[in-house]
């Protein structure tokens, strides 16, 4: 089975610290460049539940009023509190796009990392317990019916259910999959970036896993992410005038963050990015 290898775009800063820190950062889902996307899920969830249908004739018509509300309940502090503990990292199938370099590297000053995110993924585990590896949908109809089996099969067990603790749990844990369904639900308009994300769920962040950084409109809540030099397969230089000099100057930066010439560095590639360069 050939490794899934997939882009992080990234800024010459952004560049530096990942590969002398050997971390990656993971945002808080609230605070991405498009600040709609959380909610986009949400609201898709709310008009699915709401076409569903059940009349007062039903025998369990009582009890799934009762199951709606709870659910609404439970989108509405998704909404307003729950989504703090969700932090993404993105990655693409996409490694030369240019919506994604205007996106990610101002100035012309930008790279794409290619990792190896299996590998990356496996040392995530190891620190964080409640971590995911999804591919993003896109097609509003594929989302339906995902929301639609997972609605489904959570009413079915409800409807049998008659203690308050067991009703908590079970609506507990369907909020906990709602908020991962929502967290790789995206507006279709991004289709072309194919992306992948590693989904981390905190469900308390001590104050040594969270840090801040400065945004365009407010500080931005992320969490540090192990990603080991090792995983990264490929570094694709972005559109820029000096080709040959951002290279040399890469592969300076290379042998000494790596302590060997980059000739040397395994299955490491520089590459760069075959988009025209244009001032942006």
């Amino acid at each position: 089975m050939n490794p899934q290898r997939y882009g992080h775009y990234t800024s010459l800063s952004g560049l530096m610290g990942i590969v002398k820190n050997e971390t990656l950062w993971a945002t808080n889902i609230k605070f991405l460049n498009d600040e709609h996307e959380f909610q986009h899920a949400l609201d898709l969830i709310k008009e699915i539940i709401l076409k569903a249908k059940i009349t007062p004739a039903d025998s369990n018509y009582s009890r799934y009023q009762e199951y709606v509300s709870r659910i609404g309940d439970k989108l509405n502090s998704l909404d307003r509190y729950e989504a703090e503990s969700v932090f993404t990292l993105a990655f693409s199938e996409e490694t030369d796009l240019l919506s994604q370099w205007r996106g990610y590297c101002p100035s012309n000053n930008g790279y794409c990392l290619i990792f190896d995110v299996e590998q990356i993924y496996e040392a995530i585990k190891s620190v964080f317990d409640d971590c995911h590896l999804v591919k993003c949908v896109y097609d509003n109809a594929q989302k339906e019916t995902q929301l639609k089996k997972l609605l489904n099969d959570n009413w079915a067990k409800y409807g049998q259910i008659e203690g308050e603790k067991e009703k908590k749990g079970l609506l507990d844990e369907l909020e906990k999959k709602l908020m991962l369904l929502a967290s790789y639900f995206k507006h279709p308009s991004f289709e072309e970036e194919k992306e992948h994300r590693i989904v981390v769920l905190l469900t308390y962040a001590p104050d040594s896993d969270l840090r801040f950084r400065e945004g365009r409109f407010s500080l931005i809540p992320y969490i540090e992410l192990p990603a080991p030099r090792k995983t990264i397969r490929k570094i694709c230089i972005g559109p820029t005038a000096h080709k040959e000099l951002a290279k040399r100057a890469l592969e300076t930066f290379l042998d000494k963050c790596y302590g060997v010439p980059t000739t040397l560095i395994g299955e490491l590639e520089i590459t760069f990015s075959g988009t025209p360069y244009r001032p942006w």
